[in-house]
């Protein structure tokens, strides 16, 4: 009898098929997947700067890449990686078994400073904090006013989750101190040196070196965020011993 592949493939693929995959996730298959995307994104955001102010070279493509403006592919991304840290950080929580535990409810707290920010990401919400008129009452590096009430609100942070930091083991405490310092000197730091050097007339606002600044502190909110979330894997992984499981279904049907 002529073995017939068609009908082979008709009679056992096309009935009801249940494959069920489970995956076991590792925090670096991750965290190195979203590093790989960050670097592309970096990449591709540098060549645009040096094609814009190198050599004059305009595009609207560009648009869709380029750090230094909003609502784009590295703005998605951000947001992506901010809901990362939320999911995450909702895992970690169902892992505590006395629901009145003070760590839970500032675990629960930090949730939803990311889910804001990842928010205030994509809707550029900070930049309802600064008003024209009172910048020249300001110091030069003090131009963008959205850092005042911001920086604030990292000390007030700092403080509030500073227990929670003291209970964690002293690796996880030291990878989350270090992917937040990364973070802070983005998305404050350099936030405040390119205004001033913008105020003070040693760089331009549409020049090469603005747009380095700006390349530099959106790489080092991703790179910080990055391993924020290598950070809470580890702790999922290493500490509360939990693994992540992926079903695949498959079905097929006449």
């Amino acid at each position: 009898m002529r073995w017939n592949l068609q009908s082979y493939i008709k009679k056992k693929l096309l009935r009801r098929i249940l494959v069920k995959t489970k995956l076991k996730t590792r925090p670096s298959i991750l965290t190195k997947s979203l590093a790989r995307i960050t670097f592309l994104l970096v990449i591709i955001n540098t060549v645009i700067q040096f094609l814009i102010y190198g050599f004059g070279i305009k595009k609207d493509w560009f648009l869709l890449f380029n750090m230094d403006k909003e609502v784009n592919m590295p703005t998605i991304f951000s947001c992506i990686l901010l809901l990362i840290c939320a999911s995450l950080i909702s895992l970690i929580t169902k892992n505590y078994e006395d629901m009145n535990d003070l760590n839970l409810r500032k675990w629960n707290g930090l949730k939803w400073i990311f889910v804001f920010l990842a928010f205030d990401e994509g809707l550029q919400i900070h930049e309802a904090f600064i008003i024209p008129s009172i910048k020249p009452m300001l110091p030069a590096i003090l131009t963008v006013v959205w850092v005042i009430p911001y920086s604030i609100f990292a000390i007030l942070a700092i403080i509030y989750f500073m227990p929670l930091l003291k209970s964690l083991p002293r690796k996880i405490k030291v990878m989350i101190l270090f992917s937040g310092l990364i973070y802070i000197s983005g998305a404050l730091g350099l936030e405040m040196i390119g205004s001033f050097l913008v105020r003070t007339g040693d760089i331009r606002l549409h020049g090469i070196s603005y747009g380095l600044i700006s390349t530099l502190e959106e790489t080092l909110e991703m790179v910080g965020l990055l391993f924020f979330i290598h950070t809470l894997l580890k702790y999922i992984f290493d500490y509360q011993k939990q693994i992540l499981k992926i079903n695949l279904h498959i079905s097929g049907s006449n």
